[in-house]
Formats: C-alpha cells, structure tokens, sequence
C-alpha cells in the first residue's frame, strides 16, 4: 500500500503519524463503506 510507504517515510515524527494514521483509517473506512 502507498499509504503505509508514506507513514514510514513520516516515521520520524510520531505524533504527526499518529494523526495521519487516524485520517488514513477514518478515510479507509469511510471508502470501505
């Protein structure tokens, strides 16, 4: 998945892939359904 090149690439910063990692996940779920 791109989605989780990206988060390791933002893995320096953990609060700001904490908050990706959230939006990712609501925007997953929101397109699941």
């Amino acid at each position: 998945l791109k989605t989780w090149r990206l988060l390791r690439k933002l893995r320096c910063s953990t609060t700001r892939i904490t908050n990706l990692a959230q939006a990712v996940l609501t925007l997953h779920l929101t397109y699941s359904n």
